[in-house]
Order: C-alpha cells, then structure tokens, then sequence
C-alpha cells in the first residue's frame, strides 16, 4: 500500500501498528507499545502531555514508576523508528510526534475519501482513482484493538462514519455503469443492514434499484425507511429520502397512466444574463445593461453568483456615473441591491445605509419590484442585525407597492419577514404560527425561495420554544430546498441551524455539521454565516469544558460583528465571552455589561435575558445577580423562550450561590428583578 503521492507512509496505524523500515514494515512489539504511537500520531504532530500518555496507557492502575516506564517506552519506540528518531521530542513535560499528514496511513486515507468528494462534481475519473487508494489503505476496523480508550475509539467512530460515506460515494459512481451496478446495490444493503438511519445510502439504493427496472422494489425500500424514522425519532423521513420518493412515485403514475399532472420549471435567470448586461454596458446600452441585471439579480443572489453580481452593479453604477446617463431610478436601485449583495459583509453597516438612502430618496419615482424586492432582503437583515425600527419602515413601503400591484408572491414574502420581526421582538408562538401560514402560502403559489425563509423562521422560533426536535426537522426542510434552489447561503445558513440545534441537543454530529457549515460559508465569502459559526462551535466547546477554544471562537465572530456594526451580534457574542473568560473582573463584567447595553437596544428580549444571564453568572455582587436573574427569567417567560436544558445548570448554580449568601433577601430582589425586568436591564 501506498500514499496518494506513490511513497509508502512512515506509521501505519489503521491495521497492523508498524513503522516503515528499508525493507518492510517493522511492526510495533507490545500492547501499550502500539498504543503509545497510535496516541502520538493522533496528535497530527502536535505535543501530548506525560500525564495524558500516562493515564491513556495505564487507565486505571498506574504502575510504580510510571513515568520511568513511559520514558522506556519511548526509547524503544525511538530505535523502531531508526533514521526518524529525531522526529520523537520530549519538551516542557510533553511528547512530540512530528509527522505529516502524508506520512501516515491515517492521513492518506483521509486525503483520499476527502479528494474523492471534491472531484465527485466534476471528474469522476478522479474520484474512482481516489476511492481505490482509500478502499487499499482500509483495513477492516480500525483501531479496534484500542477501542477502550476514549480518544481512540472517538477516532475509530469518526473514522467509520467516514468509510460509511466514502462506500456511498463509491456505490454512487457504480451506479453510473450497467456492469457495476449490481455491486453497487448489494454495498448500498450492507450499509442500511449496519445502519438503517442513513438517508444518503437508501436514496442511492432507491436510485439503483429503479435503474434495474425495479421501481416498486424501490419505493418499497423507502416505506421501509419511513416505518423506521416513524419508529426511532417520530419524525418523517429526511427531505431527500421524500423527494426521491416523490419523483419515483410521480414517474411509476406517468408510467402507467394513472396521472398526468405536470411539475412547473422553477424560474430562474437565462444562463449568460450576466455577460449579457455587460456587454450591453461595454457597447454603450447602459441602461439596457442596468435593465438586465436589475432583472438577473435576484436570482444571482440566491445562487453562486453574488460575487460577480456585485462586481457588474458596480462597474454599471460608475460607467452611469462617468457618462453622466439619465438612468436615476436604475441607478438608485442598483445601489439598494448592492446593499443586499454586501448585507453579509463586514461592509454591512455602510451598505445597507446607502441602500436604504436610495429606497427612501425624495428624489426617486415610484418603486418598481426591484426596489420592492431588495427593500424586503435589506428589511430582513435590519432584523436580524437588532434594527427593528428602520427594517419595519422598509417593509411598510415594500408592502404597500406589492399591495398596490396585486402581487401575492410580494405580499407573502412581505408577511415571513414581518415574521421574522416579530419572532425577534419577542412574539415566538405568534411568530410560529404565522410562519406556518407563510408556508401554506408559499407552498399554494410553489415557491420553493418563499418556502426555505418560511422554514427557517419555524425552525428558529420551534428552537426558541425548546421544542428541538421540531427545530431540527424545519431546518432539514429547509436544507433540502436550500439545495433545490441551488442556494449555497441558504445551504449553509440552515447547517449552522442544525449545527446549533444539535449542539443543544447533545447531538454527537453537531460539531461536523457546524464544519461543514464553516466551510461552505468561506467558500461563497460570506462572513455573516462565518460569524454564525463562530459563535456555535464557541457554544459546543463551553458546553464541552474547553473554555480557551470557546473564547477564540467566539472572539472571531466578535471581530466580525465589530466591523459589520451589528448590534444583535455584538450583543450575543460579548454575553458569551463573558460566561467563558477566564478572569471575571478584568473581562467577564465588561463584556456583560456591554452586551447588556446592546441588547436593549436590540429590544430583542431573548437577548437581554441571555445577556442578564451573563452577568448574573460573572458579577460579584450576589444583589445584582439575584435582580438580573429575576428579570431575565420574567422576559423568558413573557416571550415564551425557556432556556436550553443544557444551559440551564450554571444558571442554577449560580442561583443556589446567592441564595446562600443573600438568605431572605433573595426572594425579594428576584422579585424585583422581576417587576421590571427592561429597567433592571438598564440599570443593573
């Protein structure tokens, strides 16, 4: 076996614990031998502790001298390792394994399965080529021997849900061919007779077997499926499984004549729209090129294409600009669409302002649905970013234009954003409930955009209710369609949801999901989700004990949020960095009494209570933290918003601590907290 650049790895860790010698590998002699490099090379070079390697190796009963023990295995570990034995270092208490990701066998494999996914979109070739090195360096299952060690054997599981993925991916191209198809199938089994739960293996096994000529069998294998979602977790099946199902049973009517009904195209804009308006704006046609991408815009943003949208709106405003063309209306809607373009960039506060200035000129003619349309985005993003007031005003104006022209599409997506509001001010089970009729609404008029933004609020609002569950299968609607509509925002705004709802349900894949959020969202550039991202994995590292992780996670969002000017944002982050700072003077009461600040201003009251709840966590005046909890509880229960199970424990620590100290008092002051919980906020 061989990496991925043709060189046999130095450490083989997968199967046999060996090191690769002149001639042939030189297998690891002893148990804790194994043990000792199978825990150095996890480090990925990185320096482990004596302590650690110490009670990894012996758990429960340390010899006498243990130390000195280690110290002898780490010399005869250094002689297997011959001309390599300078890459084993000991430094302030610590060992260091130095190793690249290409020398392992570990880090091959992952190499591989991870360049398999990146080519399956667009060289398949290259993605078989990948599998067959994965597929030659997997031994069975790995580290099995090892599996009673905590950091061992959460590798081993990782790395088998990896495999899991990487056979699907493999079935996948063999469904592509007649000859290897009946593999494929019989791999697809395997995999759902180990695990019945995976939806992306039943999909594909749905797939292949209508590709042999067995539709019922196919849409037997997702009844199946169905029973046993029903039966584990209480929920349908994922939005795939559905959608496949759907488009089997639509096909096997058609078929046999038993229906007829035709699916409408999803609208979108002409492939080449973009070069088109600029090339009407190089051959002088501005206003033609001004036209076109007024008329593209909309869906560039939904798409991939924003980057290139703005670039166009851009050069279009200054060739206007530098030619002095009489386009004035063109010219201010293309600035409020620059707006939205940049509404999730650290240029967010300047956009929207000028954005918002050019919907509201005096100067400009009546609103087109243009205007209409970037006024509702923009609204959306005040909401979110704790700007109620100026958000409500542009949805009023985008109202009365969509009322005026009998728009239904306009009025609906009009009505989620209000939606969205209201869920912000406080109002969660009305904001639930109409985000339900939005839904209904936009699902009559088969708009699959209306229908991600409806999904998403009822998510929110289900998480903020503490119904997770529900939450959770909102936002994989949302995901589902996100993908339909070739959305990568949208795509990787409902895997933080996911991430996030995970997290607060102990979900043991929250942290990936929210990785594969972060990924995506530094893929199409937007720094909002980012920041999203940030903040949950900072969240599931504080609930996780890792305090140092949680603070850097949550100072990169921060530093976001400075630059975008978001008050929302500020006012979350600086709340959460403070329950995770380390000295609770000099940083956690600052940072809780800003965030308190900001959140008042948002008058979001989920986020005055969270941030009360920081600083009745880190002050240390048990009167004030006695008042502050009073009141965050009382805005809590006013907005219908519980605090996460998971969360709720330092809260009722800290509230056991002020009884103690304060005795009778405490009563009281909670009650007062409570009285006037935005007045308490204010002056806590």
């Amino acid at each position: 076996m061989t990496s991925a650049h043709g060189d046999p790895p130095l450490l083989r860790i997968l199967g046999t614990v060996s090191v690769a010698g002149p001639d042939h590998d030189r297998p690891v002699g002893g148990r804790l031998d194994r043990l000792l490099l199978v825990r150095l090379a996890l480090a990925h070079g990185g320096a482990v502790s004596v302590d650690t390697l110490t009670d990894a190796l012996w758990p429960h009963d340390p010899p006498p001298g243990s130390r000195n023990a280690l110290q002898v295995k780490v010399s005869r570990l250094r002689r297997l390792l011959g001309n390599h034995a300078a890459r084993l270092t000991y430094a302030h208490g610590a060992y260091r394994l130095a190793v690249s990701e290409a020398e392992t066998d570990l880090g091959c494999y992952l190499r591989a399965v991870r360049g398999a996914e990146e080519q399956l979109s667009h060289d398949r070739t290259q993605a078989r080529d990948q599998l067959r090195i994965a597929t030659d360096l997997w031994p069975g299952d790995p580290l099995a021997e090892f599996a009673e060690d905590r950091v061992v054997e959460a590798e081993r599981l990782r790395l088998a849900e990896l495999h899991a993925v990487a056979e699907e991916t493999q079935a996948e191209l063999d469904l592509e061919a007649p000859t290897t198809r009946p593999a494929a199938i019989a791999s697809l089994r395997a995999l759902l007779a180990a695990d019945p739960m995976r939806a992306r293996a039943r999909e594909l096994l749905m797939h292949g077997l209508d590709l042999t000529g067995r539709r019922s069998d196919a849409l037997a294998v997702y009844d199946a499926g169905r029973r046993l979602y029903l039966q584990h977790s209480g929920l349908e099946p994922p939005e795939r499984l559905t959608a496949c199902f759907d488009r089997l049973l639509a096909a096997e009517r058609a078929a046999t004549r038993r229906a007829s009904a035709l699916q409408r195209e999803r609208r979108q804009a002409p492939e080449g729209l973009l070069d088109a308006a600029r090339w009407l704006a190089e051959d002088d046609d501005l206003a033609g090129g001004m036209q076109l991408a007024l008329r593209g815009v909309w869906w560039w943003w939904i798409g991939a294409r924003r980057s290139q949208a703005r670039e166009l709106l851009d050069d279009l405003l200054e060739r206007t600009a530098e030619s002095g063309s009489d386009t004035p209306a063109m010219a201010l809607a293309a600035r409020a669409w620059l707006a939205v373009l940049d509404s999730h960039s650290t240029q967010a506060a300047l956009r929207i302002a000028d954005g918002h200035a050019a919907l509201t000129s005096v100067d400009r003619p009546a609103w087109t649905q243009h205007d209409a349309l970037a006024a509702v985005l923009i609204a959306e993003r005040l909401f979110d970013r704790g700007e109620p007031a100026r958000a409500q005003r542009l949805l009023q104006l985008a109202r009365r234009h969509y009322g005026l022209a009998e728009d239904d599409w306009g009025v609906a997506l009009c009505g989620i954003v209000a939606t969205r509001g209201r869920l912000l001010s406080g109002d969660v089970q009305e904001a639930y409930v109409a985000a339900q009729s939005s839904l209904e609404m936009f699902l009559g008029l088969d708009d699959e955009a209306g229908q991600v933004i409806s999904l998403d609020v009822m998510g929110y609002c289900a998480e903020v209710l503490g119904d997770l569950a529900a939450a959770d299968t909102a936002h994989r609607r949302a995901l589902g369609l996100a993908r339909r509509v070739g959305s990568p925002e949208w795509e990787a705004t409902q895997l933080t949801r996911l991430g996030n709802v995970g997290t607060l349900r102990g979900d043991r894949t929250a942290e990936r999901t929210l990785q594969g959020a972060a990924s995506l969202s530094s893929e199409i550039g937007s720094a909002a989700i980012t920041a999203l991202c940030h903040n949950g994995r900072g969240l599931a590292l504080h609930l996780a004990g890792e305090r140092q992780g949680a603070a850097e996670e949550h100072d990169e969002a921060l530093r976001y949020y400075r630059a975008a000017g978001s008050e929302a944002g500020l006012a979350y982050t600086e709340a959460r960095l403070a329950l995770v700072a380390d000295d609770a003077v000099a940083a956690s009461q600052p940072l809780a009494h800003s965030a308190l600040q900001r959140a008042v201003h948002t008058r979001d009251p989920r986020a005055i209570a969270h941030s009360l709840e920081a600083f009745a966590l880190t002050t240390e005046d048990p009167a004030r933290g006695a008042t502050a909890l009073g009141a965050a509880a009382a805005l809590r229960l006013r907005s219908n918003a519980p605090l996460p199970d998971r969360l709720r424990l330092p809260l009722l620590t800290g509230r056991d601590v002020f009884e103690r100290r304060l005795g009778s008092r405490f009563d009281e002051l909670v009650r007062a907290g409570q009285r006037d919980p935005i007045g308490t906020a204010r002056t806590v």
